[in-house]
């Protein structure tokens, strides 16, 4: 080796010798050992993978004493950005060696969601998730206030069993591990459907009087479609007064549509019947003299009967029938065998007739005047 040229020492330890010689050719020697350390082997750890705020320790190894660039002190907790972090190590000797690693820390994942809730029963809602990360989500799970626990990360439904105000609240979870949370309150609002119900305040009425008063009784409705069963206009007051047709009898279907302020619905029936009114007149005397007044002796019946199911019977004083007639236009001429006109006096009159309101058979009974 030539005094005063570098060189590049192999580690360990090694004697070199020097020989000198002055300017009178004198010579001499002297040694010299020079130790040659290694390096440390300096070793920042393996690359870390974080979540946002999440705080993380570096600690590097194979050397005495440690210097990390970025501020951060060896085996001390701190909140970590994204990059590469790079440790300085000295061992005993003085010797120094470097390493690095890289950490990424991975964005809070920002949580939303929506829901798609019905009007009206069923109280089926669709629960969508529209939550963002920079990594990926790999776990949804849904709580809503009622106890229930969804979960799965596409669009979710979910049936209620009653009507209320629910508050909803979904946690994701990235690959990382990294979680973020958002509650909505009130996100979800069910109505409780309306009750249709109504009372006529008659439900069988006659013929001489078709008015029928309706009491409405329906709970959670805000409008109200009414129709008579009498091909009338659908009307929509809450507490309606109708009048059927007084020229027949019926049964007519009446219903009524309660609408929520949602726009949800219920129905309720009832039936009313109009009945012909039993309308009748029975003379307690008549003439039978030829002058054609008052010659016959006839019940009058207007309406309410069944004149196929009719008849008419006349007794004397022992009970005997003298006369009788199926027929409600054919009467008693005051005849009996043959006798043109039976003596004056009074005779007992029977009626049986059967009703057109509920096919009843009625038999009444009178008495009538002979005056020739």
């Amino acid at each position: 080796m030539i005094d005063g040229t570098s060189f590049t020492p192999v580690v360990g330890t090694i004697t070199y010798t020097v020989t000198g010689t002055d300017g009178n050719g004198c010579v001499n020697t002297d040694q010299v050992d020079v130790i040659v350390n290694p390096l440390p082997m300096v070793i920042a750890g393996n690359d870390i993978n974080v979540c946002e705020n999440d705080q993380i320790i570096l600690t590097a190894s194979g050397a005495t004493t440690y210097i990390w660039d970025n501020g951060v002190t060896n085996g001390v907790a701190f909140n970590a950005a994204s990059g590469t972090y790079t440790v300085i190590g000295t061992d005993a000797n003085g010797c120094i060696n470097t390493d690095a690693l890289d950490v990424y820390v991975e964005p809070t994942p920002m949580v939303a969601f929506s829901a798609n809730v019905p009007n009206c029963e069923p109280f089926t809602v669709t629960l969508i998730n529209n939550s963002t990360t920079s990594g990926t989500i790999a776990s949804c799970v849904w709580q809503i206030n009622n106890g229930a626990t969804l979960t799965g990360c596409g669009p979710l439904t979910y049936t209620f069993q009653s009507s209320g105000t629910y508050d909803v609240t979904l946690t994701t979870t990235t690959v990382l591990g990294c979680t973020a949370t958002e509650t909505i309150q009130d996100l979800i609002y069910l109505q409780e459907p309306p009750v249709a119900s109504f009372t006529p305040v008659s439900t069988s009425i006659t013929n001489l009087n078709t008015e029928v008063n309706f009491t409405n009784t329906s709970t959670g409705a805000i409008a109200y479609e009414w129709t008579f069963g009498d091909e009338t206009a659908t009307i929509t007051e809450t507490n309606p007064t109708h009048t059927y047709p007084n020229e027949i009898s019926g049964t007519y279907g009446v219903m009524l549509v309660a609408i929520s302020s949602l726009g949800c619905t219920d129905t309720a029936y009832a039936v009313v019947n109009i009945d012909e009114e039993l309308i009748f007149y029975v003379p307690n005397t008549f003439t039978p003299d030829d002058d054609a007044f008052n010659d016959v002796f006839k019940p009058i019946f207007t309406s309410g009967f069944d004149p196929f199911d009719y008849t008419l019977l006349i007794f004397n004083r022992w009970g005997e029938v003298i006369f009788e007639s199926h027929d409600s236009n054919f009467g008693w001429d005051g005849s009996y065998a043959s006798q043109p006109i039976v003596q004056d006096g009074t005779y007992t009159w029977k009626i049986i007739f059967k009703t057109n309101a509920n096919d009843e058979r009625k038999a009444i009974h009178g008495h009538v005047n002979v005056l020739r």
